[in-house]
């Protein structure tokens, strides 16, 4: 049924509760006036008793739909079973139409007015919800939703008859975590796009008959979408019923066209289906049958949310899909790789690690004079915050620590120790937990950290990682420096670990980028980078250059790349460091943090001025003129932010350039190593790591590590914010790590 055009619109708000009620929408309709300035509204902020009330006051004053952001009309309008943890956030985009005498009237939901402004895509999404009222025509028509559930061998076989004719399925899984990983149900929706009609099948994984289904139905040559697909293929691998033709997936399409927006499957949905309505909470009623069709509307909306990418997405959008979903079967066989655990060396790691922390704790209650004093606890440090000078203090999280340590030299020492102690707890709780905390997959003896690799988890186009789709293993990525965990992760019997880093690649993309001469010559020069560049900071001779002041130099380098603010810089490097530094370079003593932070700071702005001015300032302007940032590589990433206004935004999008340009680069080359490398018995590709790639190859196959450096090799030519192309070609560092990561 064609949606009808609106007449007149009531906007249901939430009103002011009291005088200066932050959660009120009413200082914000300005900004929302301009979105429906070509209908007639009426504007009611009072909370009504009734649905029907609401509707009927609509009526009477010739408004034919209504837009609310009022979370207890959303309860009102709900089934039983499905209000009680119903949130606004959920059902933004959501149209849920209400019956009063016979006739329908719908109900579209927004997010809170202050989103508007708060949000940076706030104001893009709100336009686009309300335009399922004001310019229906705009959305794609839909198939009717039609499902069954398949019980037996002819519902299979009707089920496979229909499937065979379609021109898309949609496919889906939904899994149990206990008391082992496994699919409970999979879902399968066929597309017929001559006829625009579909039909979703559901099949409950209950029987080696239900698996045998699965897997004829995974094994058809039609083409497949799904949505966040690697998470399914990992679970299919386990069910021995691999995926055939699968070709697209929502995730990462609408990753490629508006990176910055929400990704789930139900904003996606909200999107892109006109009459989408939030289901996700059927997941929870309790029903078996409602679940069912929980996971045949998941099929539904992945497959009609594709078809709607497919029509408005524009041409660079899919280039950039085409360039981001053809790592994903590199990051599939990287998660269900996996590194080997050294279990003794796990066990060692953390009783030492639990030693430090009694230690640490010990210190800190000495030094305080309480006994019983918890550094975990948020009541007892936020206490010592106040007690410290910060008493108008809300919490007592890392950042209200560091801000607090800059009061003082004493809040320095007891807040320094309280932070020490809370990021080694977290290191040993994270990272080398044993017994029931155990991360690790597979049968004792045969122990595998595993880890998931997402093509579409950050802005950039980088990888991002966590856990794995099994609920063990670790994040990857961001395993922290030095030998505590990295020793407890090594190589497979008669194998060993290697490491391919481009070298320097994000200050050489800032350098290529910027054209910045000075930033130019320091690596024109063949030296050490960041030593070169230590002493151009500091004034110390290249030749007097120590390990501590390169690494001091590397740091403030680092955060001064980015537009690292001085609070973040002694966030980042830790009030102790902040005063190291201080003593190396004999600064001031009078000095606060603040003042050491920003005197770093200041110098990478003093010896590559290109950087902070030209460079930011060309970004800044192509943002403000087309709201995009086109890359070298041909990545173009829509910007919502203002980098004039908000320095957040500014800082996300200088990110952005310089590492999106060596995201594409590594990339190009994990693509490349996959397709000649993986599949030989003698290799094993184990992730992408940041700026390298992690892998293995079997003893006396040294040759296999050379050639992953040949294939990482390449030139980009490069323009630069004056317009000057240069070609980049970002050196490859090849590292043995022999039998432990650590490389011990």
């Amino acid at each position: 049924m064609t949606a009808k055009k609106a007449e007149g619109i009531l906007l249901l708000i939430q009103g002011a509760k009291f005088p200066g009620d932050q959660d009120a929408d009413t200082p914000y309709l300005s900004r929302l006036g301009g979105i429906l300035s070509s209908v007639k509204v009426k504007v009611y902020d009072k909370a009504p008793t009734t649905v029907t009330e609401i509707v009927l006051m609509a009526r009477k004053a010739g408004l034919t739909h209504i837009i609310c952001t009022r979370e207890d009309v959303l309860k009102k309008l709900l089934p039983e079973g499905r209000e009680k943890k119903a949130k606004l956030s959920n059902y933004a985009g959501s149209i849920i139409p209400f019956t009063v005498q016979g006739e329908d009237t719908e109900f579209l939901f927004l997010a809170p007015l202050k989103q508007l402004i708060s949000v940076a895509h706030g104001e893009f999404l709100a336009r686009r919800y309300v335009s399922k009222f004001i310019s229906p025509d705009k959305f794609r028509t839909p198939s009717q939703f039609n499902w069954k559930i398949v019980n037996d061998r002819l519902d299979a076989d009707m089920m496979m008859d229909y499937l065979k004719t379609c021109d898309l399925i949609a496919v889906d899984i939904e899994t149990a975590k206990e008391p082992h990983p496994a699919i409970t149900m999979v879902g399968y929706c066929g597309f017929r796009l001559s006829t625009g009609e579909s039909y979703a099948y559901v099949i409950p994984i209950k029987s080696m008959d239900a698996v045998e289904w699965m897997r004829r139905a995974n094994a058809t040559n039609i083409r497949k979408v799904m949505q966040n697909g690697k998470y399914d293929l990992s679970y299919f691998f386990m069910y021995g019923a691999p995926l055939i033709a699968y070709l697209y997936d929502t995730a990462n399409a609408f990753h490629a066209w508006y990176c910055e927006l929400p990704k789930v499957l139900e904003a996606i949905s909200a999107f892109f289906i006109r009459d989408s309505m939030y289901w996700k909470d059927l997941a929870d009623t309790g029903d078996f049958i409602e679940k069912c069709r929980y996971n045949a509307l998941d099929v539904w909306s992945t497959g009609e949310s594709f078809l709607g990418w497919l029509l408005e997405a524009p041409q660079w959008a899919k280039r950039n899909y085409v360039s981001e979903f053809s790592v994903v079967p590199a990051c599939h066989m990287c998660e269900m790789t996996g590194i080997k655990r050294d279990m003794g060396k796990l066990k060692e790691a953390n009783n030492e690690y639990i030693n430090k922390q009694a230690a640490t704790l010990g210190s800190i209650q000495r030094m305080l004079k309480i006994p019983n004093f918890n550094p975990s606890s948020p009541k007892q440090c936020l206490a010592l915050v106040r007690a410290l000078g910060d008493r108008q203090a809300k919490n007592a999280d890392e950042k209200q620590l560091v801000s607090t340590s800059f009061k003082h030299p004493l809040n320095e020492r007891i807040l320094g120790a309280i932070l020490d102690y809370r990021g080694d707890r977290k290191l040993s709780s994270t990272y080398l937990t044993v017994d029931e905390g155990a991360k690790e997959f597979g049968p004792p003896g045969k122990e595998r950290i595993l880890y998931s690799l997402n093509p579409h988890g950050t802005d950039t186009g980088r990888l991002a990682s966590k856990e794995h789709h099994f609920w063990c293993g670790l994040q990857i990525q961001n395993i922290p420096a030095g030998e505590a965990v990295k020793e407890t992760l090594v190589a497979d019997d008669g194998w060993e670990l290697w490491e391919a880093d481009y070298s320097q690649a994000e200050d050489r993309g800032v350098a290529y980028k910027s054209g910045d001469i000075n930033l130019l010559e320091v690596f024109a020069s063949g030296q050490d980078s960041h030593k070169v560049k230590a002493s151009l900071f500091f004034g110390v001779p290249y030749d007097e250059i120590t390990k501590v002041i390169r690494d001091l130099g590397k740091r403030v380098n680092h955060g001064a790349n980015y537009n690292m603010g001085a609070y973040v810089l002694v966030e980042t490097m830790g009030p102790r460091a902040i005063r190291e530094a201080q003593r190396l370079l004999g600064l001031p003593k009078h000095w606060d943090l603040k003042g050491v932070a920003t005197y770093l700071l200041n110098v990478y702005d003093k010896t590559f001025p290109t950087v902070k001015h030209d460079y930011y300032d060309s970004i800044k302007k192509d943002v403000k003129l087309s709201k995009m940032l086109v890359g070298d590589t041909g990545w173009t990433r829509y910007c919502f932010g203002d980098p004039f206004k908000n320095k957040m935004d500014l800082n996300s999008y200088v990110a952005h350039v310089t590492q999106s340009l060596n995201a594409m680069i590594l990339n190009k080359a994990f693509l490349l190593v996959f397709k000649e490398l993986a599949f030989l018995p003698e290799y094993k590709l184990l992730a992408q790591i940041h700026d390298s790639i992690f892998f293995m190859t079997k003893i006396g196959h040294e040759y296999l590590a050379e050639r992953t450096k040949e294939l990482m090799l390449m030139t980009v030519p490069v323009t630069d914010c004056k317009g000057v192309v240069r070609d980049l070609r970002v050196p490859v560092d090849i590292k043995k790590l022999g039998h432990r990561w650590s490389g011990n």
